[in-house]
């Protein structure tokens, strides 16, 4: 047959089997032939193939009886994936690679580990199982994995490979413990995991780790070491490796069973990069941990999600992810599983929330829409379920308020899902009610959210009706805060403007109690100033509002406190009203073409301000609207009745008439109304005159004061209404009947008693007398062309009652002026007098009218009250008003009361300006029209001449004026002087009379100019201003010249430049006067004149030089500069050409220090860049130029060159304002401004804003702080990256961008970075330091990525360190040299500077400078920190180095291996210093450092330390080098391990490895606790694992520094080396006893010990004693014991007989020679010494039990038992305290070596045994209680010895037994010691056990020793009784 040969060979080989016995033999079989029997199975018969089968099966059968046999795993991983093989014959390959796994060593286990990933990756799935297994098996089995087996899996060139680890190593750390099947048979899947892919990973559930927790946590631990280790995974592998590692790492950090895996995982995520949450392909990892596998997926491959814990941690990447929100659906099924799904929390729904939050963001719009009604469902769903709950809890109040806001932030990005259906809105505002508070908030937020979506789409006309109605309803009837707030918002928010229903529900939330409610309401009725300028459609329809409001107030409200009634509302509606009615007016006469105002900003903030009309524009306005009211030809049917109605309602409402706010507005507009609107109007309301006199009696002065001026509206347009047709139709009646009537009974009133009236009448009559006869005369005066009197009307009887109402008015004043009177009283009638003398003061002659002004003047002189001043001012301008030859009185009159006036009185002087200016300019003057209340035209009742001003009067008091007050030495006559000037000016601007005056005026004002006086000077500056803005083109020029020779005689701008140029004074130094605080006025031509210089024109010199004037002293009035930026505004064209050199000036001015000058240059700035400049025509100057002149920030791009050599030239100037402003001006630039326009100066303005951070100046100082800050924030807004993902899609232009910005910031930082670090780091200055190095740290933190793209990062680095010194607070160097008085150790406070180091910012910094290095910027880096360790200054720095060296060794190892010999290299010359812990850091960065060494550098630096501990003997120093091998163990063991083991051979490559060895183990036995702790640490990490392997193959290498140190003259060093050798001789001999036959690798290394120690140990034990001298002894002792009882062993072994031969060479005379030596050495030295030297003694003849020295031992023990008997005894040495007990300590020592030393193997001589005996029996007796139970025990044994056997009589002669027994009774009666007794005992029954011989021999002697024994009979220890009983009894048998 074919197959018999085969069939043969397999007998053969089945009988090999069989017969095998050994290990050995089954192991060769096993690994020669077991593969070639598995690739026989691929081509045989099937007769063969049984055969195989059939010796497999027997093998396998062996192999179990041979654990500890391996199987060949390389060559059965090569079978199996290196050739094709059947199914068949691979299951069985597979099979016994699995089996090999279990049985391999390290390191085939690691050898095979990057096969079998081959395997997985290559072999069918149905293989992979098996391979898992065993790929989970050796990973399991292999002991640590050093860095460079890590990178021998070579996962960076077979990428393959990490990824199926990576695979399942997430698997495997998802993995939990045991998992039972379930009922029906399937097995439990794991959270995370598919049913095939758990078992994979547990070999369907047969792995140990499903059993064994203890396995199953070793296995992850080793695989997260693994995916953690950046030697395993390079970081320039692909990013989606990196993901998947981050990825199982967390899974991995999700760990709830296994702490330690959770913590290693932790640690390993930290150390990696942070994950891009913009990677599609990690974002698709972490949804399907959180999903698991689609629904399509097979059974069997559908991954469940992870564990709720685990989701907790992931949901953290998607919350910060783009690209997780828009993967749909994958978002909304992560959301809704998370809030609904099967094993859900709240803390899942939270974080569930959170993320709805972040797509509702961040999803794009179609996917959001698509999704909206789920997402809502949802929404609501979570509400009801929570609200269905009954436990309350803060969770649930979280996740209820996510929930609301999520609602809102959907309908914000998908309006459609609200806006149609008002149910969201509705349900939203229902949950207040329902909500706790802290849900309700998240209510308001939703709804607030949601408010876009009804601003952007317009409401249809239903829909908004019914939001209207149910916001009202929620404002009106909620007493939640939040739903009063929110229907507030829709309100203003949801509808235009122009929906006056939304308006009307802010008129109610006017009423609210709520602050915050009633600000909201009153923002909602703001006319905003673009609804008058360019959105006028925007406003509601005027005559619609009007009806609107006036059915809200006439309709009756159910609720009270919100119906017109209420004053609040009723506030509101007149205010709106009138608004509205303000800004339609102002619209319409800004339409019309003819208008010649534009409203300005007081025009448009008085729309809201409810004031009254102070302008004319406002009067127009006003009365155009009102006007445009009047639409239907009659009133009653009009809008303007309507508004007539509403403001007219407060009249007729009790509630509304007593609250004085409510009736002063609504007599406001009702005054408004009767004098802007047709006579009509008034004619309406005089029905209502009656409830007008009822306010004469209020208590608000106000409200009275606009009652009467109502009052006299309506009498005057009556009047003037009957009369005006025919005199027929004049009511005489009405007229001489009833107004007679009332005026005589307010005269009565007015005339009466003072008290029969209370003062509020009294004072609402006179105001009445005043104000109605004011306006009677008005409608008289206007009937009659002011020529007919009160007869040719036909009223006598009114005129009469006038004519005696104001007689008595006039006697009343005359009066009050000469007696104490009420101010109130005083104020009225100085109002009624003024108002009765507008119109002359009826009938009255010129004497009645000087009259009426003497008692006002005498009014004016005896009272200080400041209203009754004004009423008096205003009382005496109307009478010169009414009556101009007044006017000369009146001005002496006031130049009179100007003297009585202090200087702090400015007040009374523009009181008396505005009072002169209404005197002399008449109806020419502003106040005076806007002040007229009557509808009827001026011009009818005083007739144009009646208008002009009284120019005469003008004339003599600017003559005046100019003449004697300007130059008076009073201040107060300057004063007056000028303020009249400013209000003439002011209020009169078209007064022809002043143009005359112009010329003088100018020359009077510019002398005010130099006044001393702040406040004169401040005036004179507005009014020359408003002087030169009158003049014309000629007069203009006139003044410019007459200004150049006032200030110098120049008359051309060339003479101007000239002495500009010249810098000499303007004028002299005090001709421009001082300010406040004593300093002369800067007038110079170069600081006053310099930007009139610049821009080369004359006229402009005199508006400069009224600025500089006011630089001194300008206070905080807004107007001081308002005539100069008039006139540079009007001047705008004409500068045009010069802008380019006044703007950078100018820039520079608006940032002056002082805020005067700084508003007046501000105000010159904005003229400049007003719309004009933008808008000027074309050609000429303005030809070309572009829109940059029209916002302020292009202007200073333009000319930002100038602008920036301006700032930077002056931050260098000698003036510190200079200085200052150059700061606050480049501060100002550079906010806002472009990188390139800034890189160019960008040096330079570091550099100077560095010099003024140490300016001499403080408030210099705090300017270059803040010119600092202004660039440091602009840097790292340069600099940092604002580029998209990675990943994420972008075009060509966006690429363009994003390139730009790059190299804008490697620009920025190319320039920036180089200048802090040369020389804002190392600046003296202590604040340019500080700010250089923070803006260091910002940058790093900020701009990273640029960072490591710069070659700047280094030297940033370097910077950083070396500041950590320099920027430590002083206090630390203090403590340093005064730790000892603080009761602080040095040790202590640099542990502490070193905690400071470590936290600290910079050092912060330093890492992440260090994270972004790439090996180039590295390269340039190891010298620089070279340079650092060696000369760096300063614990901190030192400290800081060595820890960003630690940080590279952990974050970046590829960088740190070029350069680690370097570093070691300069770090170990540093290891001596004297800090402890600095050499504690040092030996740290060693440590880590030392895997990256090569041998040769390895091998220099253990010689290095080795060297530094041999020669140096301080403490400190040979700490550091324990702690560096302590390092060097922790950090690399394997490295010394493997060196030490191949110290067999002789090769120099090992020979660190085993002087690092050596020393390690020398170490150990220091004389310093903490380095022999460090060391010992060290040996522990070196020998872990091996045992005494180390020990057995390296005895001789290990001896060479101990006998070295035990060879030196040093005895600390001899004793050291001695404690060594004497720990490795344990080691050896605990090893040799372990071994079988005692021949082993322990017994010849022990034997080699021996050979080499002890001669060497024998010499140091010679001579004198020296202390530590007995630790050589000892050490001597036990190597000798443990020679000799090794080579005992080794001889006793029949099959080791040559190996006993070798290793026991002179061990058996070596004994003798070392008892020899201790016997000399026991007579000599101290008592504790001579006891060591016996304990020793003791030890040797106990170990070596052949050992015959009695006969020299015993002269010397005996010696020093009776010698130390003696001396105890007698008391020798009294002066120390310890002797006697040593001595008896050293006698106790002795008696017990005596009887060690009794032989074994012979008889004692009688001689010896005498004095044994003798001297034994005498420590008995005599010896305390040690020393008597020692020689009762030595007197058994001799006793025993002595006694028994044949020819002992002469012994027993010599021991003298009844003195023994003397002894042994002595002891017996010893009652205070048991141990005593029982030796006694002992004794005795040794005597007795003899006693046949001895009393053969010496006759009886029971007696004695019966006696004894009975007394121990009696003994209260029942021990010893029984004892001695039973020997009694034993004794008499």
């Amino acid at each position: 047959m074919a197959d018999a040969p085969d069939l043969e060979l397999l007998e053969s080989l089945q009988l090999r089997f069989a017969m095998v016995s050994t290990l050995e033999q089954m192991q060769k079989l096993v690994s020669t032939l077991l593969v070639p029997l598995l690739d026989k199975l691929d081509a045989c018969s099937a007769a063969v193939k049984t055969k195989i089968i059939s010796l497999l099966s027997q093998v396998n059968k062996k192999l179990k009886g041979y654990p500890q046999a391996t199987l060949p795993m390389g060559v059965l991983l090569e079978s199996a994936f290196s050739r094709d093989s059947t199914a068949y014959s691979q299951s069985f390959r597979l099979m016994y690679i699995t089996m090999a796994s279990e049985r391999a060593d390290s390191e085939q286990l690691v050898a095979a580990i990057p096969l079998l990933l081959d395997g997985i990756h290559q072999r069918p799935v149905a293989h992979s199982k098996s391979l898992a297994v065993a790929l989970l098996t050796s990973v399991w089995r292999c002991a640590t994995l050093t860095d460079e087996q890590l990178r021998s899996f070579k996962f960076a060139d077979n990428h393959h490979r990490g990824e199926v680890l990576l695979r399942l190593a997430k698997d495997v750390l998802l993995l939990s413990l045991a998992l039972q099947s379930s009922e029906n048979g399937v097995p439990m899947v794991g959270a995370g995991l598919s049913i095939s892919g758990q078992s994979v990973i547990t070999n369907e559930g047969k792995a140990p780790w499903m059993t064994d927790g203890e396995v199953l946590r070793q296995v992850k631990l080793n695989v997260a070491r693994i995916v953690g280790s950046e030697q395993a995974f390079p970081i320039e592998m692909p990013d989606t490796i990196h993901e998947q590692r981050f990825l199982a790492l967390v899974c991995g950090s999700g760990d709830a069973y296994f702490p330690p895996v959770s913590s290693l995982c932790e640690d390993s995520l930290k150390r990696m990069r942070a994950a891009n949450c913009e990677s599609p392909s990690f974002i698709g990892g972490v949804l399907e941990l959180l999903l698991g596998s689609l629904p399509e997926t097979s059974a069997d491959d559908r991954r469940q999600p992870v564990t709720p814990g685990l989701k907790l941690k992931l949901f953290g990447y998607l919350n910060r992810s783009s690209m997780a929100a828009a993967m749909f659906p994958q978002w909304l099924q992560v959301i809704f599983q998370s809030l609904f799904g099967q094993g859900t929390s709240n803390k899942l729904r939270r974080q569930a929330m959170q993320f709805l939050h972040w797509v509702i963001r961040m999803a794009p719009v179609e996917q959001i829409t698509r999704a909206a009604p789920v997402l809502l469902q949802g929404v609501r769903k979570v509400l009801t379920e929570l609200t269905s709950s009954t436990s309350a809890s803060i969770d649930g109040d979280v996740i209820r308020g996510s929930a609301y806001v999520a609602w809102g932030m959907l309908a914000k990005r998908v309006p459609a899902l609200v806006i149609s259906n008002l149910s969201h809105l509705k349900e939203l505002f229902g949950a207040f009610a329902m909500e706790s508070a802290n849900v309700r908030l998240s209510i308001q937020e939703s709804l607030l959210a949601m408010l876009p979506a009804y601003e952007s789409s317009p409401l249809d006309e239903a829909t908004g009706e019914q939001l209207l109605e149910f916001l009202q309803q929620q404002l009106v009837s909620s007493d939640v805060r939040q739903t009063r707030y929110c229907a507030l918002r829709y309100a203003i928010s949801a509808f235009p403007f122009a929906r006056m229903e939304a308006r009307w529900l802010c008129v109610l939330g006017l009423a609210d109690s709520e602050r915050e409610i009633r600000a909201l309401a009153q923002s909602g009725l703001v006319i905003a100033p673009t609804l008058v300028s360019t959105e006028c459609g925007r406003l509601p329809v005027l005559e619609e509002a009007i009806r609107f409001l006036h059915l809200r107030v006439m309709s009756s409200a159910t609720i009270p406190r919100l119906c017109a009634g209420n004053p609040l509302v009723y506030s509101g509606v007149v205010g709106f009203g009138r608004s509205l009615i303000l800004a339609s007016g102002m619209a319409q006469s800004r339409a019309r073409a003819e208008s010649t105002l534009e409203p300005d900003i007081i025009d448009l903030e008085a729309i809201n301000e409810f004031s009254e009309l102070a302008t004319a524009l406002q009067r127009e306005s006003m009365q155009t609207a009102l006007t445009g009211l009047y639409t239907d030809g009659t009133f009653a049917k009009s809008p303007l009745s309507m508004w007539a109605d509403v403001v007219g309602y407060a009249l007729t409402v009790p509630s509304l008439s007593d609250s004085p706010a409510a009736m002063s507005q609504s007599l406001m507009c009702i005054v408004e109304l009767l004098s802007l609107s047709p006579v009509d109007a008034s004619l309406a309301f005089f029905a209502q005159r009656q409830k007008f006199k009822a306010a004469l009696s209020a208590r608000d002065p106000v409200v009275q004061q606009r009652s009467m001026q109502a009052l006299s509206v309506v009498y005057a347009a009556r009047l003037y209404s009957d009369a005006r047709t025919s005199l027929d139709s004049v009511d005489v009646e009405l007229w001489n009947g009833q107004t007679a009537t009332y005026l005589k009974e307010l005269a009565a009133v007015v005339g009466g008693p003072a008290d029969s009236r209370t003062l509020d009448e009294r004072q609402g009559a006179i105001l009445a007398v005043g104000h109605i006869s004011h306006g009677l005369c008005v409608a008289r005066m206007a009937l009659g062309g002011g020529e007919s009197s009160w007869s040719d009307l036909g009223l006598s009887d009114l005129g009469l009652a006038l004519e005696q109402a104001q007689a008595v008015l006039l006697a009343s004043m005359a009066v009050a002026s000469k007696t104490t009177s009420h101010p109130m009283i005083l104020s009225a009638l100085c109002v009624a007098i003024g108002e009765m003398g507008k119109s002359g003061l009826t009938g009255a002659t010129g004497a009645v009218a000087q009259e009426a002004m003497a008692a006002v003047v005498e009014v004016l002189k005896n009272t200080t009250d400041a209203k009754v001043q004004d009423a008096a001012y205003s009382a005496l301008a109307s009478l010169a008003l009414g009556k101009e030859e007044l006017a000369a009185g009146f001005i002496e009159f006031l130049q009179a009361s100007v003297k009585a006036a202090t200087k702090k009185q400015i007040d009374v002087h523009f009181k008396i300006g505005e009072a002169l200016a209404v005197a002399l300019g008449r109806f020419k003057c502003t106040l005076v029209g806007v002040g007229w209340i009557f509808p009827i035209e001026p011009a009818a009742v005083y007739g144009e001449s009646g208008l002009e001003a009284n120019g005469a009067a003008i004339d003599v008091l600017l003559e005046l004026v100019t003449g004697k007050m300007a130059v008076s030495p009073s201040p107060q006559d300057r004063q007056a002087a000028v303020v009249w000037i400013l209000s003439l000016v002011q209020f009169c601007p078209r007064l022809a009379a002043l143009t005359r005056w112009l010329s003088k005026l100018h020359t009077c004002l510019c002398s005010l100019v130099t006044d001393r006086d702040e406040f004169t000077q401040e005036a004179a500056s507005k009014t020359l201003g408003l002087v030169y803005d009158m003049g014309d083109a000629g007069l203009k020029d006139d003044l410019v010249h007459s200004l150049m020779s006032l200030f110098g005689g120049a008359s051309s701008s060339q003479s101007v430049r000239q002495r500009i140029e010249s810098d000499e004074p303007l004028l002299e130094q005090e001709s421009l006067g001082q300010t406040p605080d004593g300093r002369a006025v800067n007038t110079t031509y170069k600081s006053i004149l310099s930007l009139a210089s610049d821009m080369q024109k004359p006229s402009l010199v005199y508006q400069f030089m009224q600025l500089a004037t006011h630089t001194a002293v300008w206070s905080s009035r807004r107007g001081a500069a308002y005539g100069f930026a008039t006139i540079i505004e009007r001047a705008r064209e004409s500068m045009q050409p010069h802008l380019k050199g006044i703007v950078p000036r100018l820039y520079r001015y608006t940032f002056d220090p002082s805020p005067q000058t700084r508003a007046a240059m501000t105000g010159i700035w904005r003229a400049l860049l007003g719309p004009g400049l933008a808008s000027a025509a074309e050609g000429g100057a303005a030809a070309g130029r572009s829109e940059w002149a029209a916002s302020g920030t292009s202007v200073v791009e333009a000319h930002w060159a100038g602008i920036m050599d301006e700032c930077l030239g002056s931050m260098g100037q000698r003036e510190w304002r200079v200085r200052e402003s150059g700061c606050s001006a480049l501060a100002g630039a550079v906010r806002g401004a472009r990188a390139e326009l800034v890189v160019p100066f960008l040096e330079r303005m570091w550099r100077m804003s560095f010099r003024a951070l140490d300016d001499i100046k403080g408030s210099v100082r705090d300017a270059g702080l803040a010119a600092c800050q202004a660039l440091a924030a602009a840097t790292v807004a340069w600099c940092t990256p604002r580029g998209t993902p990675r990943g994420t899609p972008r075009g060509t232009r966006e690429a363009a961008r994003e390139a730009a910005r790059d190299a804008q910031a490697l620009a920025v930082l190319g320039v920036v970075v180089p200048f802090l670090v040369d020389s804002g780091a190392v600046s003296d200055a202590e604040d340019v330091r500080a700010f250089s190095l923070g803006l260091l740290l910002r940058l790093c933190r900020s701009s990273g990525p640029y960072l490591a793209a710069s070659a700047s990062a280094p030297a940033i680095a370097e910077r950083l360190l070396e500041s950590l010194s320099s920027m430590e607070p002083q206090a630390a160097n203090y403590l340093t040299f005064h730790a000892e008085s603080h009761d602080v150790t040095v040790d202590q406070l640099e542990a502490a500077r070193l905690g400071a180091v470590k936290a600290s910012p910079i050092m912060q910094g330093i890492e992440l400078v260090l994270e972004g290095l790439t090996p180039a910027s590295m390269a340039a880096l190891a010298p620089r920190l070279q340079a650092i360790v060696r000369r760096g200054l300063g614990l901190p720095t030192r400290a800081g180095c060595a820890r960003a060296i630690v940080y590279l060794c952990v974050k970046r190892a590829d960088l740190v291996r070029p350069h680690a010999a370097g570093l070691v290299k300069a770090i170990s010359g540093s290891l001596t210093e004297p800090s402890a812990v600095q050499r504690q850091a040092w030996a740290a960065a060693i440590g880590f450092m030392a895997p990256m060494l090569s041998p040769a550098v390895f091998r220099s630096l253990v010689r290095h330390v080795e060297k530094t501990y041999v020669d140096r003997h301080d403490e400190d120093v040979r700490g550091v080098c324990g702690l560096v091998f302590e390092q060097l163990a922790l950090r690399c063991p394997e490295r010394l391990r493997a060196a030490a083991a191949a110290a067999a051979t002789a090769d120099d490559a090992a020979a660190g490895a085993r002087a690092a060895a050596s020393l390690v183990l020398l170490g150990c036995w220091d004389a310093s606790e903490p380095v022999r702790e460090a060391f010992r640490c060290a040996w522990r990490e070196l020998t872990l694992g091996s045992g005494s392997g180390l020990a057995e193959s390296c005895a001789e290498e290990l001896l060479a520094l101990p006998l070295a140190f035990l060879a030196g003259d040093s005895w600390p060093r001899r004793t050291q080396g001695a404690a060594a050798i004497a720990d490795l001789a344990r080691v050896l001999e605990r090893a040799a006893r372990a071994q079988p036959g005692g021949g082993g690798a322990a017994a010849r290394a022990l034997g080699a010990l021996a050979d080499r120690a002890l001669p060497e140990l024998v010499r140091a034990s010679q001579g004198r004693v020296w202390p530590g001298k007995a630790q050589v002894l000892e050490c001597l002792v036990l190597v000798c014991t443990a020679a000799a009882a090794a080579a005992a062993t080794a001889a006793a072994a029949a099959a080791a007989a040559a190996a006993a031969a070798a290793a026991g060479h002179g061990a058996a005379a070596m004994p003798r020679a070392v008892g020899e030596l201790l016997l000399r050495e026991m007579p000599r030295g101290d008592p504790a010494y001579r006891r060591s030297v016996v304990a020793h003694f003791c030890a040797l003849v106990e170990a070596v039990p052949a050992l015959d020295m009695y006969a020299e031992a015993s002269a010397v023990l005996l010696d020093v038992i009776a010698s130390g008997m003696g001396s105890a005894a007698s008391g020798a040495d009294e002066e120390e305290p310890l002797h006697r007990p040593l001595q008896l300590v050293l006698v106790a020592a002795a008696v017990r070596a005596l009887l060690l030393a009794l032989p074994k193997s012979r008889v004692l001589a009688e001689e010896e045994a005498a004095a044994a005996a003798r001297v034994l029996c005498a420590a008995a007796t005599d010896g305390v209680w040690n020393i008597r139970v020692a020689s009762l025990e030595c007197l058994q044994a001799l006793v025993e010895s002595c006694c028994v056997g044949p020819g002992r009589d002469g012994l027993v002669r010599a021991l003298d037994v009844p003195r023994v027994l003397h002894a042994i009774g002595v002891c017996a009666a010893e009652g205070k010691y048991v141990a005593v007794r029982t030796a006694a005992l002992g004794a005795l029954e040794a005597v007795l056990g003899s006693l046949p011989l001895i009393e053969r021999v010496l006759g009886p002697s029971a007696t004695t020793a019966h006696e004894t024994l009975d007394l121990l009979a009696s003994d209260p220890v029942p021990s010893i009784a029984d004892r001695a009983k039973d020997a009694r009894a034993k004794s008499d048998r």
